[in-house]
């Protein structure tokens, strides 16, 4: 093996090293996120004991009412993560209880008679006859310095682990979107040592392992996004961290993983644009005949302002080009309510010329303070998560525009929709010249949509 290859192999280790560091800190991470919950859901049990406590003694004095003892131990048994609830008065008889056959016996369970001995609220731990661990919570009644009686709650380790599946499952996910991550970044390590004995292996790695380790990482980023977006607005600062240090290992590891690939591609001469005369009328004719199903269904108003028998050239790499016109067509279509309205326009301006390619929709539109997010990826706003997708759509789409040295330019409004648009440099505009041959249904006037899709 040659000097010039053993850089390589030490970027590839240290990949490797990473990688398995990630993976042992998101298994780390997810088994603190998960003792966390927990004593989060206990500490809550507790809160609500508490609680039931004070309105119970709101109901014992200074007449019983037995109706709304039971209306309130009812109403916190309804809790699927709670197995039972009870109050009984300070000789230990049951007043009210989640399971009726119980009301009017004595409460001489161990945990009942410890209970009613303790001044405080107090959690207790015991095996109970199902064989399975139980955690019971107390709270005196107490009205003037004279004790009532007490309130208590009873959760279990079933219904505890019930309470919890969504967010093992969410975690399960990315442990093991990392475990694959893992594995093919093995394999990636596998195909650039044999890379290094011949360099056309290099192009066959990147296309045989690149998309699917994407695939992969990007699981992590949604999974870990979904996680952080179901926490509750006063999550502490301790899973705040977590979070951030979760994000911040999976774009560290995108960016490493990045630099080996793209250094395949600029060797393979595979990074770069080709850029050609591209009609702006035809990219977006089959943009919208993509989307017409969806016209169809959601009942909007689709215009093109962009008139039919003349054709705007510009300089861009067609693939590149097309997939940035159908990213904005789509969204506009997506994100506008039923009967609303997309108008597609292209206008020329400068000199020399630039062909400006606007879409406009009559959708939510966006707030001010979410304008730059979602140029990030993986952000998407309270309105728009009505939505299927990630939001990656306007991320790619700014990507691709800053490699035509141009980029997505955004006007919107909450409640007065969205135009989202971008310019390139003019290569010929040629009026007179029909664009690509259409079927005779797809005939329409200057300034419209073909009347088949506009009526979807």
């Amino acid at each position: 093996m040659s000097k010039m290859k053993k850089p390589g192999n030490w970027i590839m280790r240290l990949s490797t090293a990473f990688v398995a560091l990630l993976f042992v800190l998101i298994a780390g991470m997810a088994n603190f996120i998960m003792k966390d919950t927990r004593e989060a859901l206990l500490d809550d049990a507790a809160a609500q004991t508490e609680f039931l406590a004070r309105a119970a003694r709101e109901a014992m004095s200074p007449k019983l009412d037995l109706f709304w003892l039971h209306l309130l131990v009812n109403d916190l048994a309804r809790d699927k993560i709670v197995r039972y609830v009870l109050i009984s008065d300070e000789k230990g008889r049951v007043l009210s209880h989640s399971l009726p056959e119980k009301i009017g016996a004595p409460d001489n369970t161990p945990e009942g008679l410890a209970a009613r001995k303790s001044p405080l609220p107090r959690r207790q731990v015991f095996k109970g006859a199902d064989g399975l661990r139980y955690y019971y919570f107390s709270s005196p009644i107490i009205l003037g310095g004279a004790r009532l009686g007490t309130a208590a709650a009873a959760l279990n380790t079933v219904s505890i682990a019930s309470a919890l599946a969504d967010t093992r499952q969410k975690l399960l996910v990315i442990l093991g979107a990392a475990f694959i991550a893992l594995l093919l970044l093995f394999e990636i390590r596998y195909l650039v040592r044999k890379e290094q004995a011949a360099a056309m292996l290099k192009s066959d790695m990147v296309r045989t392992v690149s998309h699917e380790f994407n695939n992969a990482l990007t699981s992590i980023d949604a999974c870990v996004f979904m996680l952080e977006e179901s926490e509750s607005p006063d999550i502490d600062e301790e899973r705040k961290k977590t979070y951030k240090m979760l994000i911040s290992a999976s774009k560290l590891l995108k960016l490493y993983v990045k630099n080996i690939l793209n250094e395949a591609r600029m060797e393979s001469g595979k990074f770069r644009i080709q850029k050609s005369p591209v009609a702006l009328l035809d990219l977006t004719n089959e943009s919208m005949s993509s989307m017409a199903e969806l016209v169809r269904q959601k009942n909007l108003s689709a215009v093109m302002d962009i008139p039919a028998d003349c054709q705007v050239l510009v300089d861009a790499d067609p693939e590149a080009l097309a997939l940035v016109v159908a990213n904005l067509i789509g969204n506009a279509v997506k994100y506008t309510p039923n009967n609303g309205k997309v108008r597609v326009s292209v206008s020329l301006a400068g000199t020399p010329p630039r062909a400006t390619f606007q879409v406009e929709d009559t959708g939510h539109g966006i707030a001010e303070h979410d304008l730059k997010k979602i140029m990030d990826g993986f952000y998407r706003t309270s309105e728009g998560r009505s939505v299927e997708g990630y939001g990656l759509g306007l991320k790619i789409t700014n990507d691709m525009l800053l490699l035509h040295g141009t980029s997505l330019q955004v006007r919107s409004e909450p409640g007065k929709g969205s135009v989202f648009g971008f310019s390139l440099p003019v290569n010929e505009t040629t009026c007179g010249v029909p664009s690509k041959p259409r079927p005779p249904a797809q005939k329409v006037p200057s300034g419209k949509v073909p009347a088949d899709i506009a009526s979807r």
